[in-house]
């Protein structure tokens, strides 16, 4: 089935004029409706997962570091909200439903646990936003749109109210591939049940900022697992937002110049083509980057 929001507009090395749309045919494009859902569920488990850990924090422990002693309860709220849409999923599915895995997500303290939800939760929004173009039962496509809409309000609150920053970043979520999305799942999980039927994706090597980067400043990027010799090949640092993509070349010793235009959430992918972002181009990634900004629309930093 042929993609509904398959392009980025693309700018080549930050110039303000942009080019023909970017169409990216990855290795997911031959998914079914049985894996597209199936795909939902392993989300929804890998969010109902993260949001148990929960119970190793109590209110007082969110007020302690700085944060709304509330902010516990409705987060409770949210991990109800995946469990339910995991029961959901697995209804439609029946036997055919993949099994949770094993994860291992980094937090130790409600900050940490306050970062982490933010990526779990726009991985999650730009997973349904891409997730749709698979589905063609009328039903589902409801279904899957309903869930997509409160995983947005799950990041909107976690921004504005947790975090305080802004609810929102573009004016469109970034549709992600699946196999993009999918590598940064990888990075929590440890394991997976052996029964699991997984769908077409790649996993590609874990790109790494410095932490704290912000807008038009040079830093130096690493993968894991280190990435082959390059010899002379050009790589392309691609920063994602939106519909919008900034592509800048990755230098020779890996730095790359974060474009002094971005706010929000952004995906950064590096990738041997200045012009595709499919999965045969991408290198490493993505990255999950967040550049906070203001009212004013101005650039701001916080702490999580």
């Amino acid at each position: 089935m042929r993609a509904t929001f398959t392009f980025l507009a693309l700018v080549i090395l930050s110039s303000p004029v942009l080019s023909l749309p970017s169409e990216r045919r990855d290795s997911d494009s031959t998914l079914t409706e049985i894996q597209a859902l199936n795909f939902a569920l392993s989300l929804e488990h890998f969010q109902y997962y993260f949001y148990e850990r929960l119970h190793h924090y109590e209110p007082q422990d969110f007020s302690n570091a700085g944060l709304p002693p509330w902010s516990q309860g409705r987060y409770a709220q949210i991990s109800s909200h995946e469990h339910t849409h995991a029961q959901f999923l697995e209804n439609i599915l029946g036997d055919k439903a993949v099994q949770p895995c094993t994860y291992n997500f980094p937090d130790t303290d409600p900050r940490s646990f306050v970062k982490t939800s933010n990526i779990v939760e726009a991985v999650a929004s730009s997973a349904y936003t891409t997730l749709v173009k698979y589905i063609s039962d009328p039903d589902y496509v409801i279904s899957i749109s309903s869930i997509h809409s409160v995983e947005a309000k799950h990041s909107a609150w976690i921004n504005a109210d947790v975090r305080d920053g802004a609810a929102w970043s573009t004016a469109f979520d970034a549709p992600m591939g699946l196999s993009q999305l999918y590598t940064i799942m990888s990075g929590f999980i440890s394991s997976c049940p052996s029964s699991n039927s997984l769908p077409p994706v790649k996993i590609f090597p874990a790109l790494t900022f410095p932490p704290g980067v912000m807008p038009g400043q040079t830093v130096q990027v690493s993968f894991s697992p280190a990435a082959p010799k390059r010899d002379s090949q050009t790589l392309y640092a691609w920063f994602i937002s939106g519909f919008i993509a900034l592509v800048v070349p990755l230098n020779a010793d890996m730095t790359v110049t974060i474009p002094d235009t971005l706010q929000g959430f952004v995906f950064s992918v590096i990738t041997n083509n200045k012009e595709s972002v499919s999965d045969d181009a991408t290198v490493a990634g993505p990255a999950f980057l967040v550049f906070d900004y203001d009212y004013q629309g101005n650039d701001q930093s916080l702490p999580m």
